[in-house]
């Protein structure tokens, strides 16, 4: 049997043996087709947000904000099962991947290993690893923080900004305060009103 495409073979696999794994889409490939056939300023970064955003609002304000830019690309999109893509819609069984970028990652430590009798490809395999981890050992060892450095950055930055905002709460409003202004309104519904952080100019 000869199939043509990885849908197709992903289909056939599935059909015989239905609890080894899910098929899902890339949303790099994803954003890439989009582009190819809907040229629009900011339409890749709302697809990226509408891709890995888990909030509902947040989530259907970027179906919103596609539909803006350009109707047919949203209704391309819409032809696209949500499931495959988006991790709003995806159920948790991506584990917050969006893309094929970690299964590449690994397939780079095989790289030459698939036209090896099994035997060679197994020891193959196992001298990649190895060097790998007897290469990144000593960054391993150096790290004293819980998390390596690009993301312990991050994390750092963004409990810094935490520490200058407060949420008040007048029944069903919440109000982020930042630096002691008043910056956006949450109501509970999910309505969001940004507020004037600065006074506004008086005139005589």
């Amino acid at each position: 049997m000869v199939l043509e495409g990885i849908i197709a073979a992903m289909k056939v696999m599935l059909q015989k043996y239905p609890s080894y794994g899910l098929h899902r889409f890339c949303l790099e490939h994803i954003k890439a087709n989009l582009l190819t056939n809907f040229r629009r300023k900011g339409l890749k970064e709302a697809c990226q947000i509408l891709g890995t955003e888990l909030n509902q609002t947040k989530y259907w304000n970027a179906w919103g904000r596609i539909n803006e830019l350009n109707p047919e690309a949203a209704a391309y999109l819409q032809q696209i099962d949500p499931t495959m893509w988006t991790l709003f819609e995806d159920g948790g069984h991506r584990w917050g991947l969006s893309t094929t970028n970690m299964s590449e990652s690994y397939n780079n430590v095989l790289k030459g290993a698939r036209h090896l009798p099994i035997r060679a490809m197994v020891e193959s395999t196992l001298e990649k690893c190895a060097y790998i981890f007897r290469r990144d050992r000593p960054k391993i060892n150096a790290c004293n923080t819980p998390l390596p450095p690009h993301p312990m950055a991050i994390y750092m930055a963004n409990m810094l900004d935490s520490t200058r905002q407060t949420v008040t709460s007048w029944g069903d409003c919440f109000v982020v305060v930042v630096c002691g202004a008043p910056t956006t309104a949450v109501w509970s519904e999910g309505l969001k009103v940004k507020l004037k952080s600065k006074p506004a100019p008086s005139y005589p």
